[in-house]
């Protein structure tokens, strides 16, 4: 899947929530979990909690800040025409 640019602080905001990278969340689903995750940590702790990720366990960060781009860029991303 090719990503849509999206600004980072969306997927970091999926990236650091609680939910498991298994479910395959509407896009409606998505925008509701990283609204909630900002409204709750605001944009610096989900870049403090996603670095922590990536220097504790890079192993997992990758796949899962993958999930979180892929995700916000078809959620949070005005259709392209004629794309």
């Amino acid at each position: 899947m090719t990503t849509r640019p999206v600004d980072p602080v969306l997927s970091m905001a999926l990236f650091v929530s609680d939910t498991p990278t298994t479910y395959d969340l509407d896009d409606t689903t998505v925008r509701d979990i990283v609204d909630r995750t900002l409204e709750r940590l605001g944009p610096d702790e989900c870049y403090a909690r996603a670095a922590e990720v990536f220097g504790d366990r890079p192993d997992v960060a990758l796949d899962r800040i993958t999930w979180a781009r892929e995700l916000c860029s078809r959620a949070l991303t005005p259709a392209l025409a004629g794309v």
